[in-house]
Formats: structure tokens, C-alpha cells, sequence
């Protein structure tokens, strides 16, 4: 890693005479990083950020250096999102300084002038926009085409803007803006869409400013207003040639920690790896947000609501065996999840959720929260370890999921694997599986060893059935049709169904299979009150019916409710294709 001390002058690599202060922070959407660029002649802005308490310290320091000696203020933007540039349009404190240009490629710069909200997606942070004028337009449309030069007027002062390109080997040439900025050193621009079609990587001396370039790929980034993945990947290759042909030797990024020249470059091929697989992804706007988000609260809830069934069931096996004097066996059920870890991470999404009902933080933020909480919990749950004790019902549907919420915010639709599948026979599965032990006492009485006698007896001692008390009336129907469905999820959708149901307290409930028209149903009748059943869960059942390949309608019944999953047939399939 690149060592650069954090909001501290120090030479800037490369360049005699001119310093550098860094305002490095985490990783997140709220604001970027700024850097601070001070030469006899100039002091250079990149990215002055989201935060106004950020924005008062940069100020302070420009202050400062501009009491010590007047100079302009160049403030040259990365790119138009706003936790890059908020400050810059809001802060009174950046539009009051003496000598200031503000230096912007020419699509960010249209974005600015009229108050674009989604390309500054200030539509996703619901943050308010305010226009500002720019005063030079960087790479414009064109300026590949040849070598110029053209005078900009800097405060005052008369100063050469030159346009050219830049041989970066193998026959590759890029696009460059450059101007001066101390003796023979200059800072250059070059244009680097994809992420945006105005993010450029500036460099000054042996330093590159990369903007959001690495994160180009990032779920919850990749997709947002103007992602472009063949320029991404053009982008890719010409920092890649950059670095590779030297003079570069610490990149500074918008987000996160300095690296050093040869770390970016192996991230950058990598990154090109990764941004092949990223073709036909979605678009972030406020509609998949607002969708994500509620995604995320209602998958958190049924996560939360199954880890705890989980750790319950192995703490209770494992107390069990202990007072066997099985400690092996109670230790090694012990181990199998990190309940504690678990439940703070939980907590933590159960805290950011309050504080998203309360307004403090956006759907945005929401949906981010669920992604890292959803990773962290996928590399922690050892599902084939917990399946050799617990339900496997109970085990795949945590990894499943787990799993589809990624694929969703990483942009993508969770897989749906349709097959033909006779409803009346994956129903009539469910049903016998919720009174039938998946444990055998034949397994405990003929067990070999030791070991394979705890293990028996922990399956049987963590056999629970919840549904023990519910009576189920099944009527299949007569010459029903092939359904084309997942029939994973089907499955998994209604033993979910059954188990909220069995929970809110009903005894009883019906279960049919039918077809009409060209669909193939199921329905659920259950005497329980459709309010039984929070907005939550319902929303819930309807996605996971989508995901299932199916229609779900949940409606009252009488005094009672019923729960409707349809799926077309094999043969209107056929037809329609």
C-alpha cells in the first residue's frame, strides 16, 4: 500500500516545489475523497466532497495558502456524482473564494449547469441540486481529433490549454488536456467513461487521481445513470497502458486508501475480468432503489427469523449432549455457527433499519446495509456442516436467500431454473415431509462407534416439528396439466407459507391443486385472518411466487384467507413460444 499521510502537506511525488494534502476517507456513498494540490503559482482542488465539515477543513487550508500568497483556485472534478462535488455547489465558503475556476469535463459539466439529477445522482442520495456555472469544460467532444492549443483565462491571467494525444504503446494513443502548473510540470486530464461519461483520471508528477475508476464494477455502482460497460472497458485498457508504461508510481482514488502504481494495475486487470461478466445489467434508478430497498428489510426479517430457529435448535442439541456427557459432540454442534457474530450482525441491520424508518438514513443506504450484512453472513454460514443435524429445508433456504439478494444488488435477476413439474405431486412432497422424521431411531440403536452414536442421537434430539398440531385436508385435483416452474422455490415458498401459518395459531387449514385455462394453481385456505399476516410477509410470498416462476394472490376468504400460487402449463408455454 502506498504510504501518504492523511490530512498532512507532503511533497508531491514527482514534482520539486509543490505539495500534496490528502483528505482521505472509508469507502461509502456519503462522500468521497479530496486532495489538495498547493504550487507557487496555483493551488489544485480535486473532488472537494460531500461533507461540510470536510469542506470547512480543505477551506481552512486553502485559506491559509492563499493569506500566505494570493494565487487562483482550480477545483477539477473526477466526475459529477454529488459525494464528490456537493460542497463545491452548496459550501458558501467555496463559492467566496477569491481566484476560482472551476475545471469539469464537458458532459459533467452540462449535468451541473442544468441541475441533472440523475447524472449527479442526487435522485438516488435525495439530496438537493443547485446549478452552478463551469468555467472550463475539459476534453471536449473532439479533441482527439488534433493537436491544438487555445488560451483560458485564469482569474485574470492569461494561461495555454493544449489538446494532443498520448502514445501509450502498441499502436494506442489517449486523449489528452493539459496546462501548466509549476516550471516543466503540468497537470494533465484524461478521459475515462464508464463509471460515468464524465469520469476523467488526472495526473500531476508521478501522482494519478483515478476518481471512482475502481469501483466502476462495484455492486450498487455498476449500473448507475451513464454506466457504460464498453467504455469501461476501453477505460481499462488505456489505464492499464498508462501504468504500464511508467512515471506513475501512487494512484489516488476516490474512495479509500492510496495505492501504489503496480497494486492499480493488477486491480485494473482484474477489474476487466469482472466487467465482462456484467453485461445485461440493470439500471440504479430511484424504482430499483426504493424496490431494493424494501427487498432488503423483507429478506433481513426471514434471515433473522431463521438464524434464530438455527442457534436455538443447535444451543438446545448441544445442552442436551452435554448433560449426556456427550461434550464432544455439544462442542462440535457448538461450533458449527457463530451465534454471536450472527446476531450482531442482525442487530446492526435491525439498528439501520430504525434509523431508515425514522429518516435518518436513506433507501439507498438501506439497500447497501443488507449487501455487506448479506457477504459477511454468506462466508460465515456453513451450511453443509448445519445440514448434517438440521433440516435441509431449513439450511437451503438461508443459502438461497442469501445468495438471491446478492445477485439482486449486484444488478442481476436470481436464477430461476423453470422445469416441467406436476404440482399435485411436489405439493403432496411438502405435505408428507411436514410429519415425517428426518431421523431414524434404527440409526442410534445400530450406530458403530461412538462418534456415530452422538451424531444419531443429536439428529434425533434436534428434530422438531412445528407443525404437529396443524391438520392439513389435501384435495388434489383430477388431470391437471404439467406446471412449468422452479420447483426448489416452489417448495421452499410453501413450506414457508404452511410454517406462518402453523404459527399464528391455526389448527386447520385446506390445500387444493387445479387448473384453468392454460394455468396450473395451488391455494392455501386458512381460517386465520389475513391480518395474521404483516405487509411484510405478504410481500414475501408474492416475491418469492415470482421468483418461483409463478402469480401469487393473497386475499381474504370469509373470515378466514387464501393464498394463490398460479403457473402457466407446459403446453400454453409451448403455445406462447
Amino acid at each position: 500500500m502506498a504510504e501518504m499521510e492523511n490530512q498532512a502537506w507532503q511533497p508531491l511525488p514527482g514534482v520539486e516545489g509543490v505539495k500534496i494534502y490528502p483528505f482521505l476517507r472509508k469507502v461509502d456513498i456519503i462522500s468521497s475523497n479530496s486532495y489538495l494540490v498547493a504550487a507557487p503559482g496555483l493551488i489544485v482542488v480535486v473532488d472537494p466532497g460531500g461533507l461540510p465539515e470536510q469542506a470547512d477543513i480543505l477551506l481552512g487550508e486553502i485559506s491559509r495558502l492563499i493569506t500566505e500568497k494570493p494565487r487562483p483556485v482550480i477545483v477539477c472534478l473526477t466526475h459529477v456524482h454529488l459525494d464528490h462535488c456537493s460542497q463545491l455547489l452548496s459550501h458558501p465558503g467555496f463559492r467566496k473564494i477569491p481566484l476560482r475556476i472551476v475545471a469539469v469535463q464537458e458532459q459533467g459539466a452540462q449535468a451541473l449547469e442544468n441541475g441533472d439529477r440523475a447524472a449527479t445522482i442526487a435522485d438516488l442520495i435525495q439530496h438537493d441540486l443547485e446549478r452552478t456555472d463551469i468555467d472550463i469544460r475539459l476534453l471536449p467532444a473532439g479533441c482527439d481529433t488534433a493537436r491544438r492549443k487555445e488560451e483560458v483565462n485564469l482569474c485574470g491571467a492569461s494561461c495555454t490549454m493544449c489538446f494532443d494525444t498520448l502514445k501509450i504503446g502498441e499502436g494506442r494513443t489517449l486523449p489528452r488536456q493539459y496546462m501548466p502548473l509549476h516550471g516543466e510540470s503540468m497537470i494533465e486530464f484524461f478521459p475515462t467513461p464508464g463509471h460515468s461519461p464524465d469520469s476523467i483520471c488526472i495526473r500531476i508528477g508521478e501522482v494519478l487521481f483515478t476518481g471512482d475508476l475502481v469501483f466502476a464494477t462495484a455492486p450498487g455502482v455498476a449500473g448507475l445513470k451513464g454506466w457504460d460497460l464498453k467504455a469501461l472497458l476501453a477505460s481499462l485498457d488505456n489505464m492499464i497502458a498508462l501504468l504500464s508504461i511508467g512515471g506513475i508510481s501512487v494512484c489516488l482514488p476516490g474512495h479509500g486508501r492510496p495505492m501504489e502504481a503496480q497494486m492499480m494495475l493488477r486491480t485494473l486487470t482484474a477489474m476487466k475480468k469482472e466487467a465482462a461478466s456484467l453485461e445485461g445489467i440493470e439500471s440504479i434508478n430511484p424504482a430499483w432503489v426504493k424496490e431494493t430497498a424494501a427487498y432488503a428489510g423483507d429478506l433481513m426479517d426471514e434471515v433473522d427469523r431463521l438464524f434464530t430457529i438455527i442457534a436455538g435448535r443447535l444451543v438446545y442439541v448441544a445442552h442436551i449432549m452435554d448433560e449426556l456427557e456427550e461434550s464432544g459432540e455439544a462442542d462440535r454442534l457448538r461450533g458449527m455457527i457463530d451465534s454471536n457474530l450472527v446476531d450482531e450482525l442482525l442487530s446492526d441491520f435491525n439498528r439501520f433499519s430504525l434509523e431508515y424508518h425514522s429518516g435518518q438514513v436513506l433507501e439507498i443506504h438501506v439497500a447497501l446495509k443488507a449487501n455487506q450484512i448479506s457477504q459477511k453472513l454468506e462466508r460465515i454460514y456453513r451450511g453443509e456442516l448445519l445440514g448434517s443435524v438440521l433440516d435441509l429445508s431449513l439450511v437451503r433456504r438461508v443459502e438461497r436467500l442469501l445468495l438471491d439478494y446478492t445477485i439482486t444488488f449486484r444488478g442481476f435477476r436470481p436464477q430461476v431454473d423453470l422445469e416441467p413439474t406436476d404440482i399435485s405431486i411436489a405439493a403432496g412432497k411438502v405435505i408428507t415431509a411436514l410429519s415425517c422424521p428426518r431421523y431414524h431411531d434404527e440409526s442410534i440403536i445400530e450406530a458403530e462407534s461412538e462418534e456415530e452414536f452422538a451424531r444419531a442421537l443429536a439428529l434425533r434430539i434436534a428434530s422438531v416439528n412445528p407443525f404437529e398440531n396443524l391438520d392439513v385436508a389435501y384435495t388434489p385435483g383430477l388431470d391437471i396439466p404439467i406446471a412449468l416452474m422452479d420447483t426448489g422455490r416452489f417448495t421452499d415458498l410453501l413450506m414457508y407459507v404452511l410454517e406462518k401459518i402453523s404459527v399464528a395459531g391455526a389448527t386447520r387449514l385446506s390445500l387444493g391443486t387445479g387448473t384453468t385455462r392454460n394455468m396450473v394453481w395451488i391455494q392455501v385456505k386458512s381460517p386465520g385472518p389475513l391480518q395474521a399476516f404483516s405487509e411484510r410477509v405478504q410481500r414475501f410470498i408474492t416475491r418469492s411466487g415470482r421468483l418461483s416462476g409463478g402469480k401469487c394472490t393473497i386475499s381474504p376468504e370469509g373470515n378466514g384467507m387464501s393464498i394463490l400460487l398460479e403457473y402457466p402449463s407446459v403446453n400454453s408455454h409451448t403455445q406462447d413460444s
